[in-house]
């Protein structure tokens, strides 16, 4: 096992965390199989540290003030989520759906280059950070204790958020990282909560969730909220709409990323929709209707790609989520002036 371990590590490209593990799995394993006993205890003991010893260093520095993972609604956090760099679990899972062909051939042309260079970008920008994915995968979210991706800027907005939903196979900090960029543009702090690993946000429990992550917003000051989603997540942000002004939060706008729901009921606010047209997935079809129903409210942005979209264009995806950002504050202060 420790050898298979070793063999993915090396056609993945694992992080240097992912490299520790897997030498410090095959070093013990070796020790166990040797026969001199000192030998056997000085390479068990050394793998046996190496383990410890990565797992002790991401525990210390895997999260941060600016890239944070929280548990709530009740504060704390999971230190389980630090232990595995994202970047290890996310890729090894890439490539057992694309060899099991669980994802479209149309769709992942591209795929895995694009979200190592992904993972590159976070890591170059932020460091070590944690991963929400390790404790969904082991369906250990519930409204009643859900981990969150809270993104702060350097100059944090007062009263604005932009709160993400993520999609199928689950909340990844990546992707939440890829859209807190963009809501620099208006100092928002950007939260990402999480349901489960099919991001079925249209069920009771994403609704709760959704509902507890906006109580928090609510505490901590927020008044406005940008509400978005990833594939998945683009259907529950496009259903669960209307719940943000029951929390007593102001609903600015939506940012729906692959994903719509074709007869959601809307809010009269602004959305943007971004979207892949050669997505087979979620047809760009379903939210050119759900985009036509709305009429001036609806602000279309298509890149050439397909469901992957904000992965492989994701500089083109950004800027037209943080220029959509900007104007809606814009004709918000125009609108106060007046």
């Amino acid at each position: 096992m420790a050898l298979v371990l070793f063999a993915l590590a090396a056609c993945i490209g694992a992080s240097a965390s992912g490299w520790g593990y897997a030498l410090g799995g095959v070093l013990f394993s070796l020790g166990l199989l040797t026969k001199p006993w000192r030998t056997r205890r000085g390479l068990a003991r050394a793998g046996l540290g190496l383990i410890v010893a990565v797992a002790a260093v991401r525990l210390a520095v895997a999260d941060g003030a600016r890239v944070h993972t929280e548990r709530m609604p009740v504060p704390g956090t999971r230190y389980l989520n630090r232990l595995v760099d994202e970047r290890d679990g996310t890729l090894l899972a890439a490539h057992a759906l694309l060899l099991t062909r669980r994802l479209p051939a149309s769709d992942t042309a591209g795929f895995i280059p694009a979200l190592e260079a992904a993972f590159d970008r976070l890591s170059r920008e932020e460091g070590t950070v944690a991963t929400p994915a390790i404790a969904t995968w082991l369906g250990l979210q519930s409204p009643d204790a859900f981990d969150t991706v809270v993104i702060t800027p350097e100059h944090p907005s007062s009263d604005t958020a932009v709160v993400m939903l993520h999609g199928y196979t689950g909340n990844f900090t990546v992707y939440c990282w890829q859209l807190a960029r963009a809501a620099r543009a208006i100092s928002a702090r950007t939260v990402c909560p999480s349901v489960g690993p099919q991001g079925d946000w249209w069920t009771d429990d994403g609704a709760r969730t959704l509902e507890r992550t906006l109580a928090w917003l609510k505490g901590q000051g927020i008044r406005r909220v940008y509400l978005g989603g990833l594939s998945n997540g683009a259907v529950g942000a496009h259903v669960l709409s209307s719940r943000v002004a029951s929390a007593g939060i102001e609903l600015r706008g939506l940012v729906l990323i692959a994903g719509a729901q074709r007869r959601a009921s809307t809010p009269p606010v602004p959305v943007l929709f971004v979207q892949g047209a050669r997505d087979t997935m979620m047809p760009a079809r379903i939210a050119r209707d759900a985009a036509a129903r709305l009429g001036r409210r609806a602000t279309w942005f298509e890149v050439d790609s397909g469901h992957f979209a904000f992965l492989d264009r994701h500089a083109a995806c950004e800027e037209a989520i943080r220029g959509w950002l900007l104007q809606q504050e814009q004709r918000t202060r125009g609108q106060t002036s007046r």
